[in-house]
């Protein structure tokens, strides 16, 4: 006897960070789940029969290139099935693009133009649309006119595995700054605060900073990769980075605040707080939403950075406490039952409506 209800997911691929957060970590959850069960197939793989059973579908976010999703949506719809899309990033609208895309070549622009065009097209012809925070579900509705439920990025039990591990060992010597970029495009974030790192640096001979990931140094930069002071680590998969992060004693999450960042989730702080590391993010959308200032992390502008480091080099046991705040809330709100429970209630909605 089955379930319920079940929801199938459309994917592009199953090896991307997307796929993990978007599809895999919510089958995980759905297991816990006594209304409902998920599961996955690829595009390319599909075919009618992947709708048997089947109550939902839900298409993870990709771009029509051949015809294909736009046949299983009719598919689906002949089934009386409803479809939705699941955008996590800001990237369905032209002007945007040209905001995002300004002084990177033309090239790229002419890349993510067709790329938002195969976007639209699936855009117009599902019911409905799923996404990681408020702010861009109202992007999303005013866009296209139809509902939007917001379903969090979240940890899987790998991570808190991995985690749990980490923290056995989690001891440092000196204190270090760590800063896990996920792609070329957030070196104009690092820079925004650069100064006050550079500043906080030179203040304190047992300070470092470790890059994980994708950075352009800038010169002073460079000056202080010869001092030994600043070192770029190469980008790591997802559990090896819970593993580095464990080993910094602040997290830094700067971003340059948009509509872009706006729409950004607040992993890096929740990946960070499950190792008990402290994040001091700038005041995005969703970096409000998780962060109480003071509390279970830190929110900075520009000109506060140097301070909040300051405080957490000089009262490590303040920050000890911030840390396991941080912890005990990211593991009620992106793991386990109350996880579980947002997933369903975001099923249900477009079911019921």
């Amino acid at each position: 006897m089955r379930r319920t209800k079940k929801v199938l997911y459309l994917v592009e691929d199953t090896e991307s960070a997307q796929f993990r957060y978007r599809v895999k970590n919510v089958i995980e959850a759905l297991k816990d789940s006594s209304m409902w069960l998920a599961d996955s197939v690829k595009t390319d793989d599909f075919s009618d029969s992947d709708l048997d059973e089947v109550d939902l579908v839900v298409i993870l976010r990709q771009t029509e290139k051949n015809g294909k999703i736009l046949k299983a949506i009719e598919a689906a719809h002949k089934r009386g099935l409803k479809v939705l899309f699941d955008l996590d990033d800001l990237i369905f609208d032209y002007r945007d693009l040209m905001v995002l895309m300004k002084g990177t070549g033309s090239k790229n622009i002419v890349y993510w133009m067709g790329y938002i065009w195969g976007i639209k097209r699936i855009a117009k012809k599902v019911d409905g649309f799923i996404t990681t925070n408020g702010f861009l579900a109202k992007k999303i509705k005013r866009s296209f006119s139809r509902p939007c439920s917001v379903i969090l990025n979240s940890l899987n039990s790998k991570q808190i595995k991995v985690a749990n591990e980490s923290l056995k060992d989690k001891k440092h010597d000196g204190f270090t700054i760590g800063y896990f970029s996920g792609s070329p495009t957030h070196t104009k974030d690092l820079r925004l605060i650069e100064s006050e790192i550079f500043k906080f640096l030179d203040k304190y001979e047992d300070v470092k900073l470790e890059i994980v990931g994708y950075v352009e140094p800038s010169v002073e930069m460079k000056k202080r990769i010869d001092d030994k002071r600043v070192e770029i680590f190469e980008l790591v998969d997802y559990l090896e980075q819970i593993r580095m992060t464990a080993k910094v004693d602040v997290n830094i999450a700067p971003l340059v605040i948009n509509d872009f960042t706006n729409s950004k989730s607040e992993l890096k702080f929740f990946e960070a707080a499950v190792v008990e590391t402290v994040t001091i993010a700038s005041p995005n959308y969703s970096f409000k939403k998780a962060i109480s200032d003071g509390e279970n992390g830190f929110l900075a502008r520009p000109d506060e950075w140097c301070n909040k480091l300051e405080y957490l080099y000089e009262n490590s046991s303040e920050s000890r406490k911030i840390a396991k705040k941080a912890y005990e809330y990211v593991l009620k709100n992106y793991y386990g039952e109350k996880f579980t429970k947002e997933v369903e209630e975001a099923y249900n909605y477009f079911l019921e409506s």
